[in-house]
């Protein structure tokens, strides 16, 4: 079979059009949560949830008004096959937040990436939408506790125990992927909507004091570093303790108590075509088998004892400079702690609402199997929703339909989708990915030279030298090396057992707000974020010196 030829190329079939009123879209912050190309089952199933949660999301926070937004004005879309976000809505929230500015909203979700220029237009200023978000913002900073968390925790339980028994059904099965989900999970993604905004607020609260009183906004970086309960981080420390503290006679047990609590992450863990490690337990052994034999003061806790030591200590010399000031101080390092906390639990427990679905979704594709079908777990999510609820009674008829998507799948792979892009441009469209660059791998060609210095944004306070290793898949923590440096395109919670064993981290895409700098403060690992083609201009074995202060990684030498 040979490739279509651009003329007669159709559209991803999960591809949506971008907003004319709302232009501008971004790879920022989304790319954690999707990073590789929609398949259209997943989107059909997972999109209009997400898509209707921000709305509902952001207009519970109040930067966002009745009316802004039209039905054909997506805030997440997909585009050439991959998830954008929607960089103008989200500028919003610096128009209309009293004390904010567009610029900060910028920091916090894109880094420092190349995003088109932001230009005030009619109506982007609205009155009742500011009094809305003043009062969220003192609510934000004056939270003592985050309620909205423990009512997700228990509609996820409340939904993992609703849903119906693996040997149901193949209709029921799909009814419970298809509509029982869609709705709640659209509440699940408004609650970690709120979450993630207000924990912008605090954490823009907080770097604003910084740089007005203190004379360095990155300051912030360390005065919440090692903060502690920071769910994502508990995995790697887990994982710790089984590689290097259990019993062996006692292993097993404490890998089914791991799978208890953990199993519903893992990479690509949002979408319903994860793999978690409760099904695929082989991907939690081998980041365990990794970890063994690690130098043990470089264990999690061992690390977050140093951070803690060195948070504190900054966090005096802070409080002694501001003098009378100092109480203020506190309390916004106390919003930040709280609201870290709360944005990473209520991204968990989406994900283990989301892991029934994923469970349901492998028992349809086994009786596929069965039936005829592919066997494999990524063809039919190729499939649209209406072909695949066809599929699950007699897949045979649609196998050619998922090869022909195939190749299109491929194509898309090998290419770099832009991170961000203006649809005003294009004619009120995106970019062709036909006009895409190719995916780029790293060579002397585009490798930067010794003594280069690469600039992105401060993520984790600290220094670290050693062995740079450029990662692409975090299934394969192998080659990762103890002290080796963690390079990587982007990171979502599947590669935290790889922060372990690394000396630092250093990601292509990332801001304030995103998993690799919650995590890394956490583990007390150096990291920089937003480090733009670092996975090219930072060749595998070359020698690196990262400062997670700084936001800066300088090549010392490269590979022979």
């Amino acid at each position: 079979m040979s490739e279509t030829s651009a003329t007669d190329r159709q559209p991803w079939p999960a591809d949506n059009t971008p907003s004319r009123t709302w232009p501008i879209y971004t790879r920022g912050n989304v790319g954690e949560v999707y990073p590789n190309v929609v398949l259209p089952l997943e989107w059909e199933i997972g999109g209009p949830g997400s898509e209707r949660g921000w709305r509902t999301g952001a207009e519970t926070i109040g930067f966002l008004a009745p009316g802004d937004l039209g039905p054909h004005d997506p805030m997440i879309g997909v585009f050439g096959g991959y998830a954008y976000f929607n960089a103008s809505v989200m500028r919003l929230l610096g128009v209309r937040t009293p004390g904010l500015a567009v610029d900060v909203i910028d920091t916090q979700f894109l880094g420092d990436a190349d995003v088109p220029a932001y230009a005030p237009r009619p109506g982007d200023r609205n009155l009742k939408a500011s009094a809305k978000m003043v009062r969220t913002a003192i609510r934000t900073l004056t939270a003592k506790n985050v309620p909205l968390v423990y009512e997700m925790r228990r509609r996820a339980n409340a939904m993992r125990a609703a849903a119906p028994p693996i040997d149901a059904p193949s209709d029921e099965l799909w009814h419970y992927m298809s509509a029982a989900f869609v709705e709640e999970h659209s509440w699940f993604i408004a609650s970690h909507v709120i979450n993630t905004m207000q924990a912008t607020i605090a954490a823009g609260s907080l770097t604003d004091l910084c740089e007005a009183k203190l004379g360095d906004p990155n300051l912030a970086v360390t005065l919440t570093t090692g903060i502690g309960d920071v769910v994502s981080a508990k995995p790697a420390k887990d994982m710790w303790c089984l590689a290097n503290e259990t019993a062996p006679e006692d292993y097993d047990d404490a890998f089914a108590a791991f799978l208890d609590e953990h199993g519903h992450r893992g990479p690509n863990e949002f979408s319903i075509g994860g793999r978690d490690w409760a099904a695929f337990p082989d991907l939690a052994t081998v980041a365990i088998d990794a970890m063994r034999g690690v130098d043990p003061s470089r264990s999690p806790t061992a690390q977050a004892e140093r951070m803690v030591t060195e948070r504190e200590l900054a966090t005096a010399a802070a409080r002694a400079k501001l003098g009378r000031g100092a109480g203020r101080l506190d309390k916004a390092i106390a919003s930040t702690a709280l609201w870290s906390q709360a944005r990473e639990e209520s991204k968990n427990q989406t994900i283990r609402a989301t892991q029934p679905v994923r469970h349901r979704y492998l028992e349809l594709l086994r009786r596929t199997i069965e039936m005829g079908g592919v066997d494999d777990r990524e063809g039919p999510m190729l499939l649209t929703r209406a072909e695949f609820e066809r599929y699950i009674h007699d897949p045979a008829p649609l196998v050619a339909t998922i090869e022909e998507r195939r190749l299109e799948l491929a194509r898309l792979r090998t290419l770099e989708p832009p991170f961000a892009f203006d649809a005003t441009a294009h004619g009120g469209s995106f970019p062709p990915s036909d006009n895409w660059q190719k995916r780029k791998i790293a060579s002397a060609a585009t490798a930067s030279s010794s003594g280069t210095v690469l600039t992105g944004a401060a993520g984790a306070p600290g220094t670290a030298r050693g062995i740079a290793r450029v990662v692409h898949d975090p299934s394969d923590p192998t080659a990762l090396g103890p002290g080796d440096i963690l390079v990587a395109p982007v990171t979502d919670p599947a590669w935290t057992p790889l922060f372990v064993p690394a000396a630092g981290v250093v990601v292509e895409i990332g801001a304030a707000m995103s998993h690799s700098m919650i995590v890394s403060r956490e583990l007390g690992i150096p990291c920089v974020v937003g480090v733009a083609d670092a996975t090219l201009s930072i060749p595998d074995g070359a020698e690196i010196e990262i400062d997670g202060q700084t936001g800066t990684v300088t090549l010392i030498s490269l590979p022979d």
